[in-house]
C-alpha cells in the first residue's frame, strides 16, 4: 500500500489544507479503483484513520482506495460563523479527487463512512447524493445535533445557535426513497457509547418507517478508537469482503 498526503489550496475554503489517500501499490489506468470516503470525527482530523488503526495493513490485498479530507469542526456544514465545509467536500473534494487518481464514478463502487461526527457527515452525503454510492458505514453517530452543546464548546459556530432538532430524520424524509432503498447501510455503536440510544432509536426508523436496508450492530465498546479499531476488520468484510 502507498500513502498520499495532498496539501494544496482550495477555492471554497481560501486555504489550504490536507487529503489523505491509502492507495494499492499497484495501480492500473484501465482499472478503475473502489473507494471508501472514510470521514473523520470533532476533534480529530483526516490523519486519524491512518495514525490510529490497522487500515492500511487490512485494506492491502484490495482493490479500494480510502480517501480522508480534513473537515475541521465543522460537523460537515457550511459554517454560520466559519468556512464552507460541505460545498468544500461535495463541490471540491469529491470531484478533483477523481480527477487526479483513476478512481471509479460507479455507486456500486463507492462507499461513505465515517465515525461521530463523521458518521453524521455519511449519513448526510449519502442523504443528499445517494446516487453517488452503493454502502453506508456510519460508526458511532452523532445522531441528535441537539446534544451538541455537550460536546462542542463552539457549537454556535456551525449554526449560530443550538443545533436543529430531526435533521437527519428531515434530510432521509426529504430524499428519494427509491434511490435510499439501493443503499445498503452498516450501522454501528459501542454499547457504552452514550451516543446509542439515539443511534439505535434512528436505525429503526430508517429500518422500520423508511423501509431500508439497514443493519445495526452493537457490540463492547465505547466512543472511542479501541472500538472503532476492534470493528473495522468486520466493517470491511461486510463491505468488500475482506
Amino acid at each position: 500500500m502507498a500513502i498520499l498526503k495532498l496539501t494544496r489550496a482550495w477555492r471554497a475554503l481560501e486555504e489550504q489544507t490536507t487529503i489523505y489517500v491509502i492507495l494499492p501499490n499497484e495501480i492500473q489506468r484501465d482499472k478503475k479503483l473502489q473507494v471508501l470516503w472514510l470521514l473523520h470525527g470533532l476533534g480529530d482530523d483526516g490523519s486519524g484513520w491512518i495514525r490510529k488503526t490497522n487500515l492500511e495493513v487490512l485494506t492491502k490485498h484490495t482493490n479500494l482506495v480510502v480517501i480522508t479530507p480534513e473537515m475541521n469542526r465543522s460537523f460537515y456544514m457550511n459554517m454560520k460563523d466559519g468556512l464552507p465545509y460541505w460545498d468544500y467536500l461535495v463541490d471540491e473534494v469529491i470531484p478533483e479527487m477523481r480527477n487526479l487518481l483513476p478512481l471509479s464514478t460507479n455507486p456500486k463502487d463507492n462507499f461513505v463512512g465515517g465515525v461521530s461526527m463523521g458518521g453524521f457527515g455519511a449519513f448526510k452525503l449519502a442523504f443528499t447524493h445517494p446516487e453517488w454510492f452503493s454502502a453506508i458505514v456510519p460508526m458511532s453517530s452523532v445522531i441528535d445535533l441537539t446534544e451538541l452543546p455537550k460536546i462542542m464548546p463552539d457549537y454556535r459556530n456551525i449554526f449560530g445557535g443550538p443545533g436543529p432538532a430531526g435533521y437527519l430524520e428531515k434530510m432521509a424524509a426529504n430524499a428519494s426513497l427509491s434511490k435510499l432503498k439501493q443503499l445498503r447501510f452498516y450501522d454501528c455503536v459501542g454499547d457504552q457509547d452514550d451516543f446509542k440510544p439515539s443511534n439505535e432509536q434512528f436505525a429503526a426508523y430508517l429500518k422500520n418507517d423508511l423501509g431500508l436496508n439497514v443493519g445495526f450492530h452493537t457490540s463492547r465498546g465505547g466512543h472511542d478508537w479501541l472500538y472503532w479499531q476492534r470493528i473495522l476488520p468486520d466493517v470491511l468484510n461486510w463491505l468488500i469482503g475482506v
